[in-house]
């Protein structure tokens, strides 16, 4: 079986012309009047049929030229890309809308583009205009639109055609939560039905939890190309390397907007095995975490806690959720939800620790409200060195093997 896409020593130049008579000049007289620019260079990758393939990497590291690459929308300078299916692409906003057209011309003008029939196109039109929820401004001009409805016309209009191959370069950081879970909803809808999904995001937990691979790009160069959430540590432990820990000791905001979140962490408290309020613990010792957090009626599914721990160096060594185990959260109030979390016989050795804590939806793919450093607390007085505790045991074996003897 072919790939839904496959990627081959994939290279795109731009040219720098160094002022307005450059190009003249390269023209006329045959001299070099200009500097390459390299936006990627030798990108190999293949994407099997029904899988998400996530792209990331700093701004300008050639996420979005491979993506319009992909989309058929520019051209490599060498190389080959080959995409097999029906490809429907959300790139920036407004990209493919026509602004003197109405919404509901777009939405044919989109159609045509994918080689759809009038009949065909007129078959998804309600369906497209409902979950975009434009209804009374879909006969106006998109000029007059604003980023928001750019966003819900553009995503409703690339997901609407059904097409088998799914390209998204960071469509869900615009429009607000309700929005935006109506389209992660919608974006697994897809990967249940074995379609192809090429997913770039500045939101690495959206990659990590949507797709099986990812491929980190740093100025159009390969770094790295995998499961998604190794390649994601990588990229990670790259940003932690350059940025530092700017931010140490700072405390957690607890009290957001919240007339702009659909749900949102209220309070983080870190208890021994019987309850009480501790900031020391000893490795073996249980671990207790309470975290409470409200949802707005409007919220659709499953509400979802996760924990995240990581050393005070930002060292990531865990992060789980109620959703992950398949657990529901009590309920103390309408909308006021509770999460209680044991860490039993903790392996963790001597060192200061701290909580990352989010609020997610049932599939894990939407994470609403992060709060870093929500709870801090220490491990004291082990003599074992390294950051975990490995159960073990040195034994004595009689009868070595070959394999086993000294040489």
């Amino acid at each position: 079986m072919n790939p839904a896409v496959r990627v081959a020593n994939l290279n795109k130049v731009y040219k720098h012309y160094w002022g307005p008579r450059s190009l003249a000049k390269e023209l006329l007289l045959g001299v070099t009047a200009h500097s390459p620019q390299w936006a990627l260079k030798d990108v190999s990758f293949e994407v099997p049929e029904g899988h998400a393939f996530g792209v990331i990497g700093d701004n300008g590291a050639g996420k979005s030229t491979l993506l319009k690459i992909l989309a058929g929308t520019t051209f490599p300078t060498s190389g080959k890309a080959e995409v097999n299916g029906r490809v429907s692409a959300l790139l920036e906003l407004g990209a493919g809308f026509h602004p003197e057209f109405s919404g509901r011309e777009n939405i044919y003008f989109n159609g045509a583009l994918m080689s759809l029939s009038r009949a065909e196109i007129q078959q998804r039109e309600k369906e497209i205009i409902e979950f975009s929820e434009l209804a009374e401004f879909i006969d106006k001009p998109v000029k007059t639109y604003s980023s928001g409805m750019f966003l819900r016309l553009g995503f409703s209009v690339a997901t609407g055609f059904s097409p088998s191959i799914l390209i998204i370069d960071e469509a869900l950081a615009v429009g607000d939560q309700h929005f935006q879970k109506k389209c992660t909803d919608r974006i697994m809808q897809f990967r249940r039905a074995g379609k192809t999904i090429i997913f770039c995001s500045h939101n690495l937990y959206q990659v990590s939890t949507l797709c099986e691979q990812a491929l980190w790009l740093d100025r159009g160069v390969v770094r790295g190309l995998g499961q998604a959430p190794s390649v994601v540590d990588m990229y990670t432990n790259e940003l932690r390397r350059d940025q530092g820990e700017e931010n140490a000791g700072s405390s957690p905001a607890l009290a957001p907007n919240k007339e702009k979140l659909e749900c949102w962490i209220e309070r983080v408290a870190v208890l021994n095995a019987e309850g009480r309020p501790t900031s020391e613990f000893r490795t073996g010792e249980t671990i207790r975490v309470d975290v409470w957090a409200s949802f707005r009626r409007s919220f659709a599914g499953k509400p979802g806690i996760g924990v995240s721990v990581l050393r005070n160096d930002g060292l990531h060594l865990y992060t789980t959720a109620n959703t992950m185990d398949g657990v529901d959260l009590v309920e103390d109030a309408p909308g006021f939800y509770r999460g209680s979390i044991l860490f039993t016989k903790n392996a963790l050795l001597s060192g200061e620790y701290y909580l990352n804590v989010v609020t997610t939806d049932q599939d894990k793919l939407q994470a609403y409200q992060i709060v870093e450093r929500a709870a801090t607390f220490a491990v004291r007085g082990s003599t074992d060195s390294g950051t975990v505790r490995l159960e073990h045991e040195w034994v004595r074996l009689p009868n070595p093997t070959p394999e086993n003897q000294h040489p």
